[in-house]
């Protein structure tokens, strides 16, 4: 499978998931996709009702890849929560070059025991649907950081949405195919 995918860009939608899940519903994708927004109005967690804010500048995007094509049945989705976050440490390591980058399952990044990231994983087969928020600039809730603040580093979203995919991409494919 080719490491590739499109990139959709908005200034604003309720939720990079709920945009992906109705383009999941009404298209059929010849290659991944992946749907980047500068603000989310209505982003949302894991758990009914717990919202995700979303200022300008931190990175908002739900990647919509094909499962089918990986060869993963409906039956294996179980691991794909775990895939994805694995992969998201290893990408966020490769880029800060920290070490104190950590998993908290089911869904969260954490420095210092503060949010970094997190992600939701929402499967409508043949499809994956994965929004990951990543604080880039900004710290909107207690007990959360940033890049800039924790790393001095600056990056833009638009920076991280395909280098991104490509280490998803590979870490699902790893774990399901060890």
């Amino acid at each position: 499978m080719s490491n590739k995918v499109e990139i959709t860009y908005l200034d604003e939608t309720g939720s990079t998931n709920d945009y992906a899940l109705d383009l999941v519903a009404n298209s059929d994708f010849q290659t991944d996709v992946a749907i980047l927004a500068k603000k989310q109005t209505s982003g949302r967690g894991r758990l009914n009702g717990r919202l995700w804010e979303s200022p300008i500048g931190n990175f908002y995007c739900s990647y919509i890849i094909n499962l089918s094509r990986l060869k993963i049945s409906l039956s294996e989705t179980n691991l794909l929560t775990f895939a994805i976050m694995k992969s998201l440490q290893k990408y966020l390591i490769n880029l800060t070059s920290s070490e104190k980058i950590c998993v908290k399952i089911p869904n969260d990044i954490l420095v210092a025991n503060k949010k970094l990231a997190g992600i939701l994983t929402e499967i409508s087969y043949p499809y994956a649907v994965i929004g990951i928020g990543i604080n880039l600039i900004n710290s909107p809730i207690e007990r959360a950081t940033n890049l800039k603040d924790e790393f001095n580093l600056l990056v833009k979203p638009e920076e991280l949405v395909e280098n991104l995919y490509k280490f998803l991409v590979d870490g699902i494919t790893e774990c399901y195919y060890l």
